[in-house]
């Protein structure tokens, strides 16, 4: 079984009132960045992430940590726009960059709470393969109206611990959290 190891670091969420332009009705847009390391997890001394040469495959379908959790009845008129690029390739014992593969654009969707809380969270989806382990940024932006929003979504702990999720996600898209 092929597997990698994929850990989303969240930013901190934005939430703002907006107003449409054409319509002029107030929405909750929530802007949701972050990181996600796939492979191995980038030295803290260095920023640089190990050269584990091994083709993978990706295929990770996975909670934002940060998600608010949303009533799926008033979601038919949710727009979601998600963005990602390349962060890091590690460098090969020669100092030079390695493979890549290929990642797939990133897709974002929700899905019911895992311990059957209600509303449906934010899943960010990555799959493709890789040969080196590498770092994705990401960005997704949520517009729906304000009564869509059932519960506000976990944050940073004051005590300055993060909100990064791991998990171990195999070939077949099975996701296990550690």
């Amino acid at each position: 079984m092929i597997e990698a190891a994929v850990h989303l670091a969240a930013q901190p969420r934005l939430d703002t009132l907006v107003t449409e332009l054409h319509t002029e009705s107030r929405r909750l847009r929530t802007d949701y960045a972050g990181v996600a390391w796939i492979g191995d997890r980038p030295a803290a001394g260095s920023g640089m992430a190990g050269p584990d040469y091994t083709r993978r495959a990706v295929d990770a379908v996975l909670f934002l940590p940060d998600t608010h959790w949303y009533d799926v009845d008033t979601l038919d008129d949710v727009e979601v726009q998600v963005t990602a690029g390349l962060l890091q390739v590690a460098p090969t014992a020669r100092q030079s960059q390695g493979l890549v593969g290929a990642l797939a654009e990133p897709t974002v969707d929700f899905f019911e709470h895992p311990e059957g809380e209600p509303g449906v969270g934010l899943c960010l989806q990555l799959r493709g393969e890789i040969w080196s382990n590498l770092g994705v940024s990401y960005r997704v932006s949520v517009l729906c109206r304000r009564e869509a929003l059932l519960r506000v979504g976990d944050t940073d702990t004051e005590d300055g611990a993060d909100t990064d999720t791991e998990a171990d996600v195999d070939v077949d898209g099975q996701v296990s959290a550690a």
